[in-house]
């Protein structure tokens, strides 16, 4: 696995820690903690080095869904496609709240018109769920991505 690629929480991840409904042991509960979007996988494992099995319990929760690494921004392995880069701004803009919004995106047909079809639900999701001037500022970066994107 690349180090330098950064780790996030998928919805998964994030429902253990809202509800610790996997049962994870406290090891692995702790590393899905640090697993916070700003951290990559090199600074992670210098951070646990005292701990056992740190890269093997990092894999184990990318394996079982908890946790998916993304490329950083400038990285030269990433090909960011425009949902690439929608599934970003969900993760930057609205943080723990993303996982509603990533899972529509991922869903969504690869077109351009469904991609701005499916920011414009996402839109409607997040001011009905979350905050109505997030839901905004998704729409505007959304819809400017997508045209950046063509």
């Amino acid at each position: 696995m690349d180090t330098s690629l950064i780790l996030v929480k998928t919805s998964k991840g994030v429902e253990e820690i809202r509800s610790r409904s996997f049962g994870l042991p406290q090891t692995l509960r702790a590393l899905l903690i640090m697993a916070d979007g700003s951290i990559s996988l090199s600074s992670l494992l210098s951070r646990t080095a005292q701990l056992p099995k740190v890269q093997e319990h990092i894999e184990w929760l990318v394996s079982e869904g908890f946790v998916e690494s993304v490329a950083p921004a400038g990285h030269p392995a990433s090909r960011l496609s425009a949902r690439d880069a929608l599934i970003a701004l969900s993760r930057e803009l609205l943080g723990a709240d993303a996982p509603k919004v990533i899972e529509r995106l991922k869903a969504a047909p690869d077109s351009p018109a469904e991609l701005q079809a499916a920011v414009e639900r996402c839109h409607k999701l997040i001011r009905l769920t979350i905050d109505e001037k997030k839901a905004g500022q998704f729409l505007q970066a959304g819809l400017a991505l997508l045209i950046e994107f063509g």
